[in-house]
């Protein structure tokens, strides 16, 4: 329900004028950038120039191409996760656990968040998306984590004082969404909608409103929330409320602790500082939600292309094009002047003096253009002065030099050649070319690992929030490793009264970090080539590869390929690439052991004989016992038959035996009350008066 709180939403948003202050130069070159490399390149004053002189300025965008290219290349890779489990995780969970931590993080919705983060990053110097949970449906109490992304990240804000290069360890971080005062009136009232802005000249609200639009603020705050953390003799550590499920026994006078009846003793407390992060939504100067974010990171990303700190402490982003810009203008500069210098060497220009076009007819010829005859003529002058043609300037050999010379000063800035473009090279061999490929991605390397960062990053705060999200019982569909995607339940209880659950979610350590190295993708792609050059030279290793072969295979489900494959692969050979350790060949027995191992094999033959006689005779004598059972509980259903047969017959005789004791009793009532009756009405004769 919203409520009226004027001091927290004022100091939300001066927490917000605060970052944009501080962020003001990085904010400008964003929006500066963008437009220079998705829009127009040239600025206003710059034209109006050219146009003075009556050149067209003209734009031959190099960038934009360029950075398609590298925005291409991310999105046909992958990240790869990997999700480290403490030691008490069972390995089923952890592996559940992995696949929902990807599910979450790589899922097709959220590649499309990554590539708007990279692209901002690429572009304007810095990116952003957003973490959050929602339910699954209008009908559903289950929740979700989804990742949202943002359309321009210069709506977001951070804490100045965030040490983390994503900035999610700071003490609060959101972003604002402008929403049309009719979608807000339909969302929160026409009464709520009205009030907002009747606030007049407030100097607090101004820029967050307008009559058209209201500005609604996801504001999330971190506060310190002190815990006690005891270490028990077991290696566990545990804190909080799990305290309490310490059993304390006294034997021989002597208080002793147990964990789920494992005696243990504590052997070290300290004291720990854990966050809790608090969610508001705010418009104006009311609060419209209040709730707690299921993490203790904040859950607005920040994805840092490449920046450094000036003199002063600030944060200064690099976009990637920054340093291209430059040679980019001045290619349009010399493009625009080229264009020019051909218009106007298209009209033919003369040097005559004013007699040789004194005439009418002659002037009309002379003075337009667009005449096409045989012949130019022209009055005679009485100097005999006759015209004389111009030639048209030509394009400078030097202005082409200089344009050739600003394109290649872009695929330098940008560290982007043309062989990486699928320009043809000097190179011949497979290798050079592999190895230049290589050394002209290193400059884009940069770029790449900053999403990388921030897609780790978002695993950790995922990893963060499933205990608190995922907390109930539910089935999903993940994709996991041995056997592709198939339905998974989580915290299922496996007993009555909830001790064993399946696939645990709310329990368990774990680390989120990105293998290291190139994308996925790149990684199949390199281990396919390997195995193509071992098998090139020795084809007959491909049933000790085979598996990994087809693991590498640039398939979307090489699942089966692979389990067939597999069977193909010797175990032990699957055992020695998981160990790293060399197969033991089996040394060749001498006569004595061969003799030994013979008599050991007779007597094993002659054990297993006597064996299967013992348990003929054991089924022999469980047959007789399973007889004698079944006679003895005959026997005994009937006795229990005669028992109940006597002791409906002895209750009969009790019933009988007391319903004649109850008919004398009632005679004998019945005779002495006929006795007292007849002494109550007995009257003695009176003796006769004399």
């Amino acid at each position: 329900m919203p409520r009226l709180s004027r001091q927290t939403c004022q100091n939300i948003r001066e927490d917000i004028r605060k970052w944009d202050d501080y962020w003001r130069f990085n904010i400008d070159q964003y929006h500066e950038v963008t437009q220079f490399v998705m829009g127009d390149q040239w600025r206003e004053d710059e034209a109006r120039v050219f146009e003075t002189y009556k050149k067209i300025p003209l734009t031959f965008n190099k960038l934009a191409p360029l950075l398609n290219h590298l925005i291409g290349e991310q999105r046909q890779n992958t990240p790869a996760l990997q999700v480290n489990p403490s030691e008490n995780v069972p390995e089923r969970t952890a592996e559940v656990r992995t696949a929902l931590v990807k599910d979450i993080s790589l899922n097709s919705d959220a590649k499309i968040v990554y590539q708007n983060g990279f692209e901002q990053g690429a572009i304007g110097g810095f990116g952003a998306w957003i973490v959050l949970n929602d339910y699954e449906n209008s009908k559903d109490f289950n929740q979700e984590i989804r990742i949202k992304s943002v359309k321009d990240p210069t709506r977001c804000f951070w804490d100045i004082s965030a040490e983390d290069i994503c900035k999610v360890d700071g003490m609060y971080s959101g972003y604002r969404t402008r929403v049309s005062r009719k979608k807000f009136k339909s969302m929160y009232g026409r009464d709520l909608e009205r009030q907002i802005g009747s606030e007049g000249n407030d100097e607090t609200t101004q820029g967050f409103w307008d009559d058209d639009q209201i500005t609604v603020i996801d504001y999330f705050s971190r506060k310190y929330d002190k815990i006690k953390l005891s270490q028990l003799s077991n290696g566990l550590v545990i804190e909080g409320k799990d305290i309490e499920r310490l059993e304390k026994i006294e034997i021989d006078e002597q208080e002793l602790l147990l964990w789920e009846g494992e005696p243990v003793t504590i052997q070290q407390e300290r004291t720990a500082y854990r966050y809790k992060v608090k969610h508001q939504k705010i418009a104006g100067d009311f609060i419209l939600e209040t709730t707690d974010f299921p993490s203790q990171s904040l859950p607005v990303v920040f994805v840092d292309q490449h920046s450094f700190y000036d003199k002063h402490g600030k944060q200064i982003c690099r976009p990637l094009v920054k340093d291209a810009r430059d040679a980019q203008r001045l290619i349009n500069f010399l493009g625009t002047q080229g264009a020019y210098l051909i218009k106007i060497s298209r009209n033919d220009q003369f040097l005559v003096s004013k007699e040789n076009v004194r005439s009418p007819d002659t002037r009309q010829i002379w003075t337009d253009p667009s005449v096409v005859q045989g012949g130019l003529v022209f009055d005679e002058s009485p100097s005999g002065i006759k015209p004389e043609q111009l030639r048209p300037p030509e394009i400078s050999q030097s202005l082409m030099q200089m344009y050739e010379r600003a394109e290649r000063d872009i695929h330098t800035c940008l560290g982007m050649y043309d062989t990486q473009l699928g320009e043809q090279g000097n190179e011949i061999s497979g290798a050079a070319i592999d190895a230049r490929t290589k050394r002209g991605s290193y400059n884009n390397f940069v770029t790449f690992d900053a999403l990388n960062r921030a897609i780790a990053c978002t695993g950790q705060i995922i990893d963060e929030m499933i205990p608190k999200v995922y907390d109930t019982e539910r089935q999903m569909m993940l994709y996991m490793p041995d056997s592709g995607l198939q339905k998974v339940n989580l915290n299922s209880p496996q007993d009555d009264y909830g001790v064993q659950v399946e696939n645990n979610m709310t329990e368990g350590n774990y680390k989120i970090r990105l293998l290291p190295g190139p994308s996925y993708e790149g990684q199949k792609m390199e281990g396919l080539e390997a195995l193509q050059m071992v098998l090139k030279n020795d084809p007959s290793l491909f049933k000790l590869v085979a598996d990994m072969y087809a693991e590498n295979l640039p398939l979307a489900n090489s699942i089966e390929i692979r389990n067939r494959l597999k069977t193909i692969v010797p175990p032990e050979i699957i055992e020695a690439g998981k160990t790293g350790k060399p197969i033991q060949q089996p040394q060749q027995p001498s006569p004595e052991q061969m003799q030994m191992q013979m008599a050991q094999q007779q007597m094993m033959m002659q054990a297993k004989q006597k064996e299967a006689e013992l348990m003929l005779k054991q089924k022999e004598l469980m047959r007789k016992t399973q007889e004698m059972n079944q006679k003895s509980v005959a026997d005994m259903q009937r006795l229990e038959t005669e028992r109940l047969e006597a002791a409906a017959t002895l209750q009969e005789q009790e019933m009988r035996y007391q319903a004649e004791m109850n008919k004398t009793s009632a005679d004998l009532n019945i005779a002495h009350a006929n006795n007292l009756i007849k002494l109550l009405t007995h009257h003695p004769k009176q003796p006769k008066s004399t």
